[in-house]
C-alpha cells in the first residue's frame, strides 16, 4: 500500500492536544537516551531479536531509579506467536504482578487464540491481577493486535475489556503503509483505546500518521535494526509531537 500525504486522511488537528512520544527500548541506557532526548514514555523490553520480551528484574530495578518518566514493561515471555500454553501463561502472571507491585504505571501485553482472535478469558485474567494491584495501572496491547483475524472487532473487544492503548502498524509492514486502518479506527470508534500508530515511524513520516488524530506514536528511534537508541532520532520525532 502507497503512503499518502497528510492532506489525503482525515487530517485532525491535536497540535494543542497533550500528544505522546513513547520510544521502545531494549536497555535501560537506550532508555536513559530516549528520556533526555524529549521521550514521554519508555516501552521497555529484552529480546531485541524477538522483538521484544519481558525484560529482567534486574534491568526493572534499574529502569525504576534511573528514570522519570512513565515506563511501560513488556510482558511476553518468548518470541514468535502470541498463543501461550498454560505455564507460559502462567509466567506472564507472574511477571504481570511483579510489575505492578514494583509500582509502574504501565504494562504491555497481547494473547491471541489458536483462531487468531483475542484471548478473551487470560487477557481478562491478566488484566483482573495487574489491576487488582494497582487500579490506575495504563495497559497497551502491543501488535499481537496486527495478527488478528477481524481488526475491528477486536478493536471492539479491547475496549470492552479496558486496554487504553492499542499498539499497531494498521496490519502492514509498517504504520505509514497501515495508515488507512489507523485512520478508520480512530474515525469510527473515537480513538478509545487510543491508537498509537508504531513499526517504522520516523521524522520523516511522524506528521502524516499524527494528522490521523494519533495523540501517541511509537518508535525504536534507532538508525538500524541493530544500533541503540539514536537521540537526534528521539529529538526529531518529541519535536514533531510536542509541536
Amino acid at each position: 500500500m502507497p503512503c499518502r500525504s497528510p492532506s489525503s486522511i482525515h487530517n485532525r488537528d491535536t497540535a494543542h492536544v497533550n500528544r505522546r512520544l513513547e520510544v521502545c527500548c531494549y536497555s535501560v541506557t537506550d532508555a536513559v537516551i530516549a528520556q533526555e532526548a524529549g521521550a514521554d514514555r519508555i516501552e521497555l523490553c529484552a529480546g531485541r531479536p524477538e522483538d521484544g520480551t519481558t525484560p529482567s528484574v534486574g534491568y526493572l530495578v534499574q529502569a525504576a531509579k534511573a528514570l522519570t518518566v512513565p515506563v511501560f514493561p513488556m510482558i511476553r515471555p518468548r518470541g514468535g506467536n502470541f498463543v501461550y500454553d498454560d505455564l507460559e501463561f502462567a509466567a506472564m502472571r507472574v511477571d504481570a504482578r511483579m510489575v505492578a507491585e514494583q509500582g509502574f504505571t504501565g504494562v504491555v501485553f497481547g494473547i491471541l487464540d489458536d483462531r487468531s482472535f483475542i484471548d478473551v478469558p487470560r487477557c481478562t485474567q491478566l488484566l483482573s491481577d495487574i489491576r487488582g494491584i494497582n487500579p490506575a495501572i495504563e495497559v497497551t496491547f502491543h501488535r499481537a493486535f496486527d495478527q488478528v483475524t477481524d481488526p475491528r472487532r477486536s478493536y471492539r473487544v479491547l475496549s470492552e475489556l479496558g486496554f487504553d492503548r492499542v499498539l499497531t502498524s494498521g496490519q502492514a509492514a509498517t504504520a505509514p503503509e497501515g495508515i488507512d486502518l489507523i485512520d478508520e479506527l480512530i474515525t469510527s470508534f473515537g480513538n478509545e483505546p487510543l491508537v498509537m500508530p508504531g513499526c517504522g515511524v520516523r521524522p520523516e513520516n511522524a506528521e502524516e500518521l499524527l494528522a490521523t488524530g494519533a495523540l501517541d506514536i511509537h518508535s525504536s528511534a534507532t538508525l538500524s535494526g541493530t544500533s541503540g537508541t539514536d537521540s537526534a532520532t528521539v529529538r526529531a520525532l518529541a519535536d514533531l509531537v510536542h509541536s
